[in-house]
């Protein structure tokens, strides 16, 4: 097995991967398929599940034998921590028992790293297509930036939508915040006619979400009552149809 990424914004692109994966899932496993890596966790409360799927074409290099290959996110952190600008990243494996990540770059040293492969026991999920109440596309940083501001004040993030804005929440013993988005701040919206939605969320998980918010200048968000919540970050470019992505599923918060 060998995957070679060289064009910049994807090296950068699966930097911020590896680098916000612990803040989910403590070990995953990342399937190798003869046309696709792909990569599902669970968070220990299963609360939140990550999704990522990245194609052949996407790699500048892609030799693979089938199989999967059990890591320790923490690992692959501190892995990439050591990475510099303007290095490439070569990750192999011999014998699937260990994985190797090499960085090298001009004017810069050549780091090769490695470590054990791990057995991790794990069912990968059936995700169905599902229709949502509302779609709505924003900039990743300004959702970055509105939910930073929001957990100041509680551990709860209420989301309100109906056909004309969107409202975010938070209120505690401390003070509230509340953010309207209306649909001039919104690079994309469409709800359900007559609809409108009501739900909240644990916001230490969408905080997880906008750690990777160098993925994509923007993020899709999809929600409807009773189910999770969809939020997603596409790795070809600003189309939410694309075959490679990083999407992650959290539940609704069930208030007392």
């Amino acid at each position: 097995m060998k995957l070679v990424i060289t064009e910049k914004n994807k090296v950068h692109q699966l930097v911020a991967i590896f680098r916000h994966l612990n803040g989910i899932v403590t070990d995953v496993n990342i399937n190798l398929k003869s046309d696709s890596l792909y990569i599902q966790g669970m968070d220990a409360s299963h609360a939140c599940l990550i999704e990522i799927n990245i194609e052949k074409e996407w790699f500048d290099g892609f030799e693979i034998e089938e199989g999967v290959m059990g890591v320790n996110c923490g690992m692959l952190f501190k892995i990439i921590d050591c990475w510099k600008d303007g290095q490439t990243i070569t990750i192999y494996s011999k014998n699937y028992d260990k994985l190797s990540v090499d960085f090298e770059g001009e004017n810069t040293l050549t780091k090769r790293f490695e470590i054990p492969l791990m057995d991790i026991d794990s069912d990968v999920m059936e995700i169905p297509e599902t229709e949502y109440q509302v779609d709505l596309c924003l900039k990743s940083t300004d959702l970055k930036e509105i939910i930073s501001e929001l957990s100041i004040f509680n551990n709860t993030l209420q989301l309100n939508c109906d056909e004309e804005k969107v409202i975010l929440k938070a209120h505690g013993d401390s003070g509230s915040a509340t953010v309207e988005i209306k649909q001039d701040d919104i690079d994309e919206y469409a709800v359900e006619e007559d609809s409108s939605l009501s739900i909240s969320y644990g916001i230490k998980y969408i905080n997880a979400v906008c750690a990777f918010h160098k993925l994509n200048k923007y993020i899709y968000i999809h929600s409807s009552e009773n189910i999770p919540i969809k939020l997603q970050y596409s790795l070809d470019g600003e189309d939410d149809n694309g075959r490679n992505f990083v999407r992650f599923f959290i539940a609704p918060k069930i208030e007392d």
